[in-house]
């Protein structure tokens, strides 16, 4: 019952993302970390396209899919807790010591991941706070 409660109020999308969200910080994080390393790569990870697809979302028309017979083939073959996300390497050095960190586009992506992040725990919170109102009306 519960877990229909977070699927349907999307909070288990929201803290999967959130998630994802903390582990692309890492990679972001460990990049800026490296920057003056000889050889290092760039790693990110890549992981909205597969998120979208497990929420039934169709990114080239953007919309939601539907599944409108019994008889047609489910929408998505996993759950939320099947998308890891896959780690992106880019091997393309911009220096001559081999190190393909671009500090600039790390910074940037690191501000817009934490404003993602961000807006995900306030959907959260918000969440929480409509639950909690609903739950606590319901008793009067």
């Amino acid at each position: 019952m519960l877990g229909r409660v977070f699927q349907e109020t999307g909070l288990d999308a929201l803290a999967k993302a959130m998630s994802l969200r903390e582990k692309a910080h890492e990679y972001i994080a460990a990049n800026i970390a490296n920057v003056d390393t000889p050889g290092y790569k760039a790693k990110h990870l890549d992981f909205e396209r597969e998120l979208q697809e497990a929420l039934g979302y169709n990114k080239e028309y953007h919309i939601k899919l539907m599944r409108t017979n019994p008889k047609h083939l489910p929408q998505r073959e996993f759950g939320l807790d099947a998308v890891k996300g896959r780690v992106l390497i880019d091997e393309a050095p911009l220096r001559n010591d081999g190190n393909s960190v671009d500090i600039d586009k790390e910074m940037a992506m690191l501000a817009e991941n934490q404003l993602l992040h961000d807006t995900y725990a306030q959907g959260i919170s918000s969440t929480l706070s409509m639950l909690k109102y609903a739950i606590s009306e319901g008793r009067r």
